[in-house]
């Protein structure tokens, strides 16, 4: 068995995209690692589900670029080149700044603000004594809450393609969770204000900085 095993879970079977959920949460908490296989027996035993919805998560993961897939070998978590991450910010950076501007002009046309607000508050509430998987769970809402109020199903879509999970857990960016923390909880503010310019700035700053903290890791690898 893997050295990286893990208990198996008692809760209730889940289906194949709450798996999905639940590899890039461990993903970008340190439960698994990038490059690491996927063995289906443990999946299986983890998540006490059949063979079959474990390949269902697998392929899901591998349309989002998560998981690549070699014949005879398996499952495993991808690796990003120093010139893939930067890529990956790129393209970050131009969504994450379309959907801040996207959500605040519904926003200012009326759309319910209640579900980004929610999520705002609670990055705020926990900023100072989150938990790495706080910290996870509670961005994972606000992005989640940003695609749903800019109500652009296309963008919804391709945000969730970008490989941006596998590059946090590569370059340890969830040491900086606190100031990430700050950054977007400027942008939410921005957004429920319906100032799509001010969110879109934020919002690009934002990945900006993640882009000049992977230039630092590079210089320091």
């Amino acid at each position: 068995m893997s050295k990286y095993a893990l208990k198996p879970d008692p809760s209730p079977k889940p289906s194949a995209i709450s798996m999905v959920h639940a590899i890039i949460e461990g993903l970008e908490v340190g439960e698994y690692i990038p490059g690491q296989r996927l063995v289906e027996a443990e999946l299986c035993a983890r998540f006490g589900v059949g063979r079959q919805a474990v390949r269902d998560a697998l392929q899901q993961l591998q349309v989002r670029g998560v998981v690549s897939i070699t014949p005879n070998r398996g499952a495993a978590l991808v690796t990003l080149t120093p010139q893939q991450g930067v890529d990956t910010l790129k393209v970050t950076e131009l969504l994450f700044g379309l959907a801040a501007e996207s959500a605040a002009c519904e926003i200012a046309k009326g759309a319910s603000s209640d579900r980004l607000a929610f999520a705002t508050a609670e990055l705020e509430r926990l900023q100072n004594s989150m938990s790495p998987r706080d910290f996870v769970t509670a961005r994972r809402q606000f992005y989640s809450a940003l695609a749903a109020t800019a109500n652009n199903d296309e963008l919804s879509h391709l945000l969730a393609r970008v490989r941006v999970h596998v590059l946090r857990a590569q370059y340890g960016f969830l040491r900086l969770r606190g100031q990430h923390a700050s950054e977007l909880i400027a942008v939410g503010k921005k957004i429920l204000e319906g100032d799509p310019a001010g969110a879109g700035k934020l919002s690009r700053e934002h990945v900006r900085k993640l882009q000049e903290t992977l230039k630092e890791y590079e210089k320091g690898a």
